[in-house]
């Protein structure tokens, strides 16, 4: 019947007679999840998880999990809320068995309308949205949240859970957008390798979950809640607006301690328990092996080889029980050190953080080198083992290496280096303050000795172009 009044362009609580009718693809996803009940909710600050009291309509996802006669009345008036509910003779096709997560949401908004792909809800999402609605800024002070602030509490929400229970994905992956499986959108390596680690963090929260709720009271769906509930302050620490949890445990955390890899995927051993489970570090296989029963790619010109044969890994990390673990005000996604509160970002990858090299701040023996980058530090930081960290020949550090980050040059030539009045970029001896330097100069930190070599002495070419022939280089 609603398929029926979808098609007609009716619904379960808006649009008129005759309307026109937006159709919306997806599913809900831990596995898959076939044969479940859809449900679209409006917006509504009034109600409890900000949905409306009565569905705007409603469908069910079909055998292969795909969202089947599903149809919102237009005008339309996102953000709405996208439900998936478990109900007698759902199957999750990963396991073949009854989802462990049985309730799933995520949002409709105007962007994901205008793009018109598969929108997908997972444990992700389903926290995400309950820490937006939790977290949702009163910004007009009109007393209550609108659809606008709403939405923009989404994306900070989003950010909390990926930083957390992403393990380890990408800080640029859209839990609300990305698809979680491979899908007629993910038609390259790059796409399909965000699809497994999405789904590697999916497989992973569920897995938490599940032996989370075997120490705990309640069932998966309330330990999602409350995990989502504790981590809306930022960190999981087994309280909830101040007040221990009644779910939580501190053993119960430890079970986010593990490493994400080797957890077995729930019910994945045909829910006998003495079958042999899937592992979460095999998510690779898994959503090759399942385009078959979704059916999504068939008839296009996608492949899944990346994923058999090693060309897509993913690499994971155990929970983080807290967004910003070294409180420095940068995320754990965005966080190269993100247990170091002093060090976020490391430019040339070498595993030394950036700021190792700054010439401000403290000098606190007095060797003319900032506590952070000298090796003989004494104020109780640590000390830089790689004291060339472009590999340039020059050490870092004041009056060393001026450029620490950039290999083409050291000497910078609007200083006077050796004190003796002259800029570095007009001495002929910037290094030497008698001016009686002997040997090979580099005056421009080009890697070109100032010796008669280099076509532009005072300036960096280090490609020695000079395509008018002159006597000067082209810089």
């Amino acid at each position: 019947l609603a398929v029926l009044l979808v098609a007609c362009g009716g619904g379960g609580g808006g649009g008129g007679g005759g309307s026109t009718s937006i159709p919306i693809n997806g599913g809900g996803v831990k596995g898959p999840l076939a044969n479940a009940v859809v449900t679209v909710y409006a917006f509504d600050p009034a109600n409890a998880g900000f949905k409306s009291t009565t569905a705007v309509t409603t469908a069910t996802t079909d055998g292969s999990a795909q969202i089947t006669g599903l149809a919102l009345p237009s005008p339309t008036t996102p953000p709405y809320i996208l439900e998936f509910t478990s109900v007698t003779g759902t199957t999750d096709l990963t396991t073949g068995q009854y989802p462990v997560i049985a309730t799933m949401r995520t949002v409709i908004t105007q962007t994901l309308l205008t793009k018109g792909e598969q929108i997908y809800a997972t444990p992700l999402t389903t926290m995400a949205v309950d820490i937006a609605v939790k977290n949702a800024i009163d910004s007009d002070t009109s007393g209550t949240i609108d659809a606008s602030e709403f939405e923009a509490a989404l994306a900070p929400a989003a950010a909390q859970v990926v930083s957390t229970v992403g393990f380890g994905m990408a800080s640029d992956i859209d839990i609300f957008d990305a698809p979680p499986l491979v899908d007629s959108t993910t038609d390259t390596t790059e796409e399909q390798a965000d699809a497994a680690a999405y789904r590697t963090a999916v497989e992973a929260l569920t897995a938490v979950v599940f032996q989370m709720d075997q120490q705990a009271s309640g069932d998966t769906d309330t330990v999602l809640a409350e995990l989502a509930a504790d981590l809306a302050d930022g960190d999981i620490d087994g309280t909830v607006d101040g007040v221990t949890s009644e779910v939580f445990t501190d053993t119960t955390l430890q079970v986010m301690e593990q490493d994400p890899a080797t957890l077995p995927i729930p019910n994945s051993d045909d829910g006998t328990g003495t079958g042999t489970p899937i592992l979460v570090g095999n998510v690779e296989d898994l959503l090759a092996a399942e385009t078959t029963d979704t059916g999504l790619i068939d008839g296009t010109t996608i492949t899944t080889t990346d994923l058999t044969d090693g060309t897509i890994t993913t690499e994971t990390e155990p929970v983080a029980l807290s967004d910003d673990t070294d409180g420095d005000g940068v995320l754990n996604t965005a966080d190269t050190f993100p247990l170091d509160p002093l060090a976020d970002t490391d430019t040339d990858g070498d595993g030394v953080p950036d700021d190792y090299y700054t010439t401000t701040g403290a000098d606190t023996n007095g060797d003319g080198i900032n506590d952070r980058e000298s090796p003989t530090a004494v104020d109780g930081t640590r000390t830089d083992a790689d004291t060339d960290d472009d590999d340039d020949g020059w050490p870092d550090g004041v009056d060393q290496d001026d450029y620490p980050l950039d290999p083409t040059r050291f000497l910078d030539p609007a200083r006077d280096r050796d004190g003796d009045s002259a800029l570095n970029g007009v001495d002929p001896c910037p290094l030497d303050a008698a001016d009686a330097c002997v040997g090979i100069v580099d005056v421009d930190g080009d890697l070109v000795a100032e010796d008669g070599t280099d076509n532009c002495p005072t300036i960096a070419n280090a490609s020695q172009s000079n395509i008018d022939g002159d006597a000067f280089g082209d810089a």
